[in-house]
């Protein structure tokens, strides 16, 4: 299994169309983080938390969610994409999934995943109505 370090896995990247937020920040860290994209902290404030751990890992939160999940409408709507490490040969690889693709994996799959970042576009967050 991979280790990492206290930071490895959390950063807040804005490009021109989308935003890259790594995988390893909790919730009540986005919310603190002053590069956060302030929708996005919205949407996690009202329509995230009141179903999740603050102190939950957003990669783990996607990682175990189902289609049952109250949140996966939202991650949904934002047509986030989850980059994650995939076990290939005696190494790993780089592969993105959407969320339904990760929704529909079975957990023996899910329990070898590294999930490094979450990205949405820009445009699909302006036009997320709260």
């Amino acid at each position: 299994m991979m280790e990492f370090g206290e930071n490895d896995y959390k950063y807040i990247l804005q490009e021109f169309s989308k935003t890259m937020i790594g995988a390893r920040y909790t919730y009540s860290e986005i919310m603190a983080a002053e590069r956060a994209p302030f929708k996005f902290q919205t949407i996690i404030d009202r329509l995230i938390l009141p179903y999740a751990d603050p102190d939950m890992m957003i990669g783990d939160h996607i990682l175990h969610m189902d289609k049952d999940d109250k949140n996966y409408r939202i991650y949904e709507n934002l047509k986030i994409k989850i980059r994650c490490c995939v076990p290939d040969g005696d190494g790993y690889k780089t592969k993105d999934f959407r969320i339904k693709e990760i929704t529909g994996l079975e957990e023996s799959v899910k329990d070898t995943l590294v999930v490094q970042e979450i990205a949405f576009s820009n445009l699909a967050l302006m036009g997320f109505k709260l």
